[in-house]
């Protein structure tokens, strides 16, 4: 087995137990990353090899800072790291940060080994993962390249594609859970109050989150302990007989979603029934009234980001920008403020009618309502490019908008062999809970 063919926890058990060298692990991802094509921004060599260097002296010592000390990552490019440029993507920025953001602090208080800062949609402000100034990085599959999924397309990439075991991203409307939807992945969004976002270039603040792609949960998990706490906590997973999970019928009657889709999900819930979780399948109205809303009134997060980049967008030539995503910031300029305060107000109220309707249950839908799609139509066709984005995002847009925690699992493939992906759902702050839930639920999603 190769080095990057392991999980993040197989490479840490390797590294205590000598096994495994954390300067060869670093070498070969940097080596990978460097031959890689439109995953990574900037490749961190200097400060990799120095960080592995340290891993390796404290494993000989048996001074180890964490159990996942040694082991290399990436870095979506919006996350500060001193003496390198943010560039969020994009071509805008030229003026190196004079340190590490917090989660990179913490993340290094762990022993994490920073390989380099990865590709990402522009602004963080797109579902589907295109680059006009980076590229765009894609899977090797077979057939017609497929899109990452973003807006952390290099993030998903750099894990798929066996670079690092695991990446951290950001999500805002999806941008976690959609490439892990579209790449077989696992993915995390937390509730607003656990990442630290010092040093995190902003979209939408109200709703920006850090998290981690990898294979496994427990990959994740390690990770996002790591940068929210500089240690790694130990969990149990909740007992299938103690779980009641919510189908939303809803959710799988929606037009927008394909067959393979819904069938993995169905198929995933039933074996959950079979392991002794509770299934309860009935519509959930605070969901279908949070999209009625986003449908009525604007996506809030593109409002927040119009605030945010308005300077920018009035002081640089539009031909600075990716113009995919300043035609859609460009969307929300004449939004009123009564429509930002009425979504505001929707979202308060829809927590408190979602709180109600769980009851106490999590609850299940599709990650995404189809597979990935093809790239290279979007490439050529604007308007194509802005109702597929849409689509992907619909189902996360959600859970986003009622700032609740949210996890992806994959849940199998389609007959082309393509991932296909359940989100799972809780009320903001249960995180732990979802996360001991989770745990149980990974496997069985998958079949």
């Amino acid at each position: 087995m190769s080095h990057s063919d392991i999980t993040l926890w197989q490479q840490a058990e390797g590294i205590a137990s000598g096994r495994l060298d954390p300067v060869e692990l670093t070498e070969t991802a940097l080596t990978k990353a460097a031959e890689s094509s439109s995953v990574f921004i900037s490749i961190l060599d200097e400060r990799a090899r120095f960080e592995a260097q340290q891993a390796k002296a404290r494993q000989q010592a048996g001074q180890r800072l964490s159990p996942i000390d040694g082991v290399p990552i990436a870095w979506k490019d919006l996350v500060d790291m001193r003496g390198t440029i943010t560039t969020a993507g994009s071509r805008l920025y030229d003026a190196p940060a004079d340190q590490d953001a917090d989660a990179v602090r913490l993340a290094t208080q762990a022993g994490l080994v920073s390989v380099g800062k990865v590709n990402m949609t522009e602004l963080a402000y797109s579902g589907l993962g295109l680059n006009p100034h980076y590229g765009t990085p894609t899977l090797d599959r077979s057939g017609p390249a497929r899109v990452p999924g973003g807006s952390s397309s290099g993030s998903a990439m750099a894990v798929a594609q066996g670079i690092v075991s695991a990446a951290i991203g950001s999500d805002t409307a999806g941008s976690l859970r959609i490439p892990a939807a579209f790449n077989g992945l696992v993915s995390y969004r937390p509730s607003m109050d656990r990442p630290v976002m010092g040093g995190v270039h902003p979209l939408s603040r109200s709703m920006d989150t850090l998290g981690v792609l990898a294979r496994t949960l427990t990959d994740v998990m390690a990770v996002d302990d790591a940068m929210r706490l500089g240690k790694v906590v130990h969990r149990t997973a909740i007992a299938a007989s103690d779980i009641r999970v919510i189908l939303d019928t809803d959710a799988l009657a929606d037009p927008f979603i394909s067959e393979p889709v819904r069938a993995n999900l169905l198929a995933a819930a039933e074996r959950f029934e079979a392991a002794g979780i509770g299934v309860i399948r009935r519509p959930v109205a605070a969901i279908q009234d949070a999209l009625a809303a986003i449908a009525k009134h604007g996506w809030l997060g593109g409002m927040e980001a119009y605030a945010e980049y308005k300077d920018l967008i009035d002081s640089r030539p539009a031909s600075d920008f990716d113009p995919r995503v300043r035609d859609r910031l460009l969307t929300i300029k004449d939004a009123t403020p009564d429509r930002v305060i009425r979504l505001y107000r929707a979202r308060a109220q829809l927590q408190s009618e979602l709180a109600e309707q769980l009851d106490g249950a999590l609850l299940i839908s599709p990650t995404v309502a189809k597979v990935a799609p093809e790239l290279a139509p979007l490439e050529t066709d604007d308007a194509l490019y802005s109702k597929v984005n849409l689509e992907a995002l619909r189902l996360t847009m959600a859970a986003s908008l009622l700032t609740c925690p949210a996890i992806a699992l994959p849940t199998g493939s389609d007959s082309d062999g393509l991932p296909t992906s359940v989100q799972l759902t809780a009320l903001p702050g249960d995180d732990e809970r979802l996360i001991r839930t989770a745990l149980t639920l990974e496997n069985l999603a998958a079949g």
